[in-house]
């Protein structure tokens, strides 16, 4: 019963991971080294390697991206 539970947790945590990863790939502004589609698919592929990548390589951080407005 608990292998049971903690085989469903971990499974909803790639799953949340795998959302997380490829709704940043979807929404970003601009990505960077491939195409999107690419690392899209890198993320589905390469669970959870290929959306580490993506948030460390592929994504373009940039400052006060998700600050609010200026006071």
């Amino acid at each position: 019963m608990l292998a049971a539970l903690a085989l469903l947790l971990g499974l909803a945590l790639l799953l949340g991971w795998e959302i997380l990863c490829l709704g940043q790939v979807v929404l970003a502004g601009r990505v960077r080294f491939l195409p999107r589609w690419v690392w899209a698919v890198a993320c589905l592929i390469f669970i959870p390697l290929g959306g580490i990548l993506y948030l460390l390589v592929g994504r373009v951080w940039t400052r006060g991206e998700n600050a609010g407005p200026a006071a």
